[in-house]
């Protein structure tokens, strides 16, 4: 008996080598695992040693300030040049001093000192850490009990840098760096080998026996699983296989049964599911017909009559060809009904529906869109185009004779007309940019027409009826580009 397919032939069994797959993927994820946690540590340990040396550093400042107030005062009192310098040498044995001077009372410099700054280490973040590089100015008074009657004498200006503490962070940093790599990668392979030994070789061993035994082959003996010292969950599953694969040969006889059954019923059954599919696509084409179709005069229905006007819309924004829409209503259809009857209204409303398909071309689309409101979609016609359409339909209406037990019925219709321009037809092209940028969605643009149609209805109704009226797009709406 032939192997299934997908088995792993012998052959191939050489490329499941030791340190496979599986154990690169572990030694990945050991890495990634170990140098994020060191990221961690080390994170934390650097904002502690920035803790540290800041409370260093302004201790040190401070003790700057304290132990060179009283020498300075003596100095800027005396104005004893000498003890000023030696004053400001000594401020600046502090390595986060940059500059010092003592001024007199006068604002005489009586000594100073600074460092070249150039020389100092540089940082990118100078002005973000220890606080940047700042100028403390402190007055210097005259000794005495009277706190009112203190008198200035000099002042001292002390610039701190921490160029030096900066320095000493990054030396930290990278220290740190350094010991959680180290530390990530010894962890990670230390992890990494332990899970081998114990989880990875066994497993790649079982695989070796998997791969090498077609336990479809009733005619050799299963052989044991490769031998494990352990009792667990490896030796579990290496028993489990000699039971998994004692039940595929039981199985097997069994399915080869079954499938020959199964393939002498599967052609009868593929040839009956092609006619049920037949059957229903027939069946989904009629209803979408009917969803579509007003039942009463065959026409379109608003359903449809939406879709075809959505995806005229959407060509209209595009490349701005005209779009235009007649609106229908039937003069004094409520008392047509209630004189003659429901069933003559009907013969009326199935008569409309001839009367559009003689004056309408194919491509047009009329739709009854409630009771005795209609609805015709026109592409490609300008405003006197959709007047002349307009106006052939109201007088074939008007010409339209219902006959109903001997009696001759005559109606009539009133119309309104709604046209979006097209691109040639605005005033500039500007205006027409400004239109397609602030009517972008297309069901504003359906509404906005719509409701310019039926206002130009109403006007028609209320002029009279019997007659057309043609809409005007809003000031607003055609101007959005100007």
């Amino acid at each position: 008996m032939q192997a299934p397919t997908g088995t792993v032939k012998k052959g191939e069994s050489a490329k499941l080598k030791l340190g496979s797959s599986l154990f690169a993927r572990q030694l990945r994820w050991g890495l990634l695992i170990a140098l994020l946690l060191g990221l961690l540590i080390m994170l934390y340990q650097g904002i502690s040693d920035y803790r540290a040396l800041q409370t260093v550093y302004d201790q040190a400042n401070e003790r700057v300030i304290n132990s060179t107030l009283a020498v300075a005062g003596t100095a800027a009192r005396t104005g004893d040049v000498a003890l000023a310098t030696a004053v400001t040498r000594g401020a600046m044995v502090q390595r986060s001093v940059a500059a010092i001077r003592l001024l007199t009372a006068d604002h005489k410099v009586l000594a100073e000192q600074q460092r070249d700054l150039d020389l100092l280490p540089q940082s990118m973040w100078l002005d973000d850490l220890f606080g940047g590089v700042v100028t403390q100015n402190v007055t210097l008074y005259a000794p005495t009990q009277d706190i009112a009657q203190k008198v200035v004498i000099g002042e001292l200006q002390l610039t701190f840098s921490p160029h030096v503490y900066i320095a000493a962070l990054y030396g930290r940093i990278q220290l740190s760096f350094f010991a959680v790599f180290v530390f990530a990668l010894a962890m990670t392979l230390g992890m990494v080998c332990v899970s081998y030994f114990i989880v990875t070789k066994p497993l790649l061993q079982l695989i070796d026996y998997m791969v090498n035994i077609n336990p479809v082959d009733t005619n050799k003996h299963l052989p044991l699983p490769p031998p494990y010292r352990h009792d667990d969950e490896i030796q579990l599953l290496g028993s489990s296989m000699i039971g998994l694969f004692a039940l595929i040969r039981n199985k097997v006889e069994k399915l080869a049964k079954v499938t020959e059954a199964l393939q002498a019923s599967n052609q009868t059954l593929e040839i009956r599911v092609e006619q049920r599919t037949r059957e229903l696509n027939d069946v989904v084409e009629k209803l979408e017909l009917l969803a579509a179709t007003d039942p009463l005069t065959g026409l379109a229905n608003r359903r449809a009559l939406m879709g075809r006007l959505k995806n005229a819309i959407a060509v209209w924004k595009r490349r701005g060809t005209r779009v235009g829409l007649i609106i229908l209503d039937l003069d004094h259809f409520k008392t047509l009904n209630d004189t003659y009857g429901h069933q003559t209204g009907d013969m009326v409303l199935k008569s409309l529906s001839a009367v559009f398909a003689s004056v309408l071309r194919e491509t047009d689309l009329p739709a009854r869109v409630g009771g005795e409101e209609f609805a015709v979609l026109i592409s490609d016609e300008d405003e006197d185009g959709l007047m002349i359409v307009a106006e052939r339909l109201r007088k074939s209406i008007s010409e339209d004779v219902i006959t109903v037990n001997d009696q001759t019925i005559n109606y009539t219709a009133s119309l309104g007309i709604a046209c979006l321009p097209s691109k040639n037809e605005t005033s500039d092209s500007d205006s027409m940019e400004g239109l397609l940028r602030q009517a972008r969605e297309v069901e504003n643009i359906i509404d906005m027409l719509y409701s310019v149609a039926d206002q130009a209805l109403y006007t028609a109704k209320k002029a009279g009826r019997n007659r057309f009226e043609m809409g005007e797009l809003p000031q607003n709406f055609l101007a959005a580009g100007e």
